[in-house]
């Protein structure tokens, strides 16, 4: 008797990855994946078990890509300061791609809470309340950051790097 093939979830997060990449979250299916990654479409629901699960685990991979690129930026013993400061590097370096496939994820999810994305903005910003001129500062700072990440690729606001590197620039300066 043949043994059974293992199912390598890395390899099907891939092949999900390409369909929403070709064909957009709306094409995301067990079905697309299983083309894709040429298995059964019975074999990608025994690793998920749902599409949102599917849409769960590329936000969570694609986070965590993202973390790891924070962290390789973040000063040693870094200060409320210097994390929002590489924050802002951070979003500046996303790429478009990077960033339009993680909002494509999330519209996707729309109607439900994505505890991944909570838990990112906790680790990444904590429960952003303020006690002082400064850290109401920072807080304003942080929300500016993403109200830029979503415009540029959310809204597809074009204007050319050189705009929007002035603008994370200005962000950067007006943190001090």
């Amino acid at each position: 008797m043949a043994r059974p093939k293992t199912i390598d979830r890395d390899s099907l997060l891939d092949a999900a990855e390409n369909v929403l990449g070709r064909e957009g979250a709306a094409a995301l299916s067990f079905g697309a994946i299983a083309t894709e990654a040429g298995i059964s479409k019975a074999s990608v629901q025994s690793v998920f078990g749902s599409r949102e699960k599917v849409l769960d685990a590329l936000l969570d991979r694609w986070l965590n890509k993202e973390q790891e690129r924070y962290r390789t930026l973040l000063p040693e013993n870094a200060d409320a300061k210097a994390r929002l400061l590489t924050h802002i590097s951070a979003t500046q370096q996303e790429t478009s791609e990077a960033g339009i496939r993680t909002l494509t994820l999330l519209a996707a999810q729309a109607g439900t809470q994505s505890e991944s994305m909570v838990n990112w903005y906790k680790e990444r910003f904590g429960n952003l309340e303020a006690t002082d001129e400064a850290s109401r500062k920072r807080r304003i700072l942080y929300l500016a950051t993403e109200g830029a990440f979503m415009m540029r690729n959310m809204v597809g606001f074009e204007s050319g790097s050189a705009f929007w590197d002035e603008v994370f620039n200005d962000l950067k300066e007006f943190a001090g």
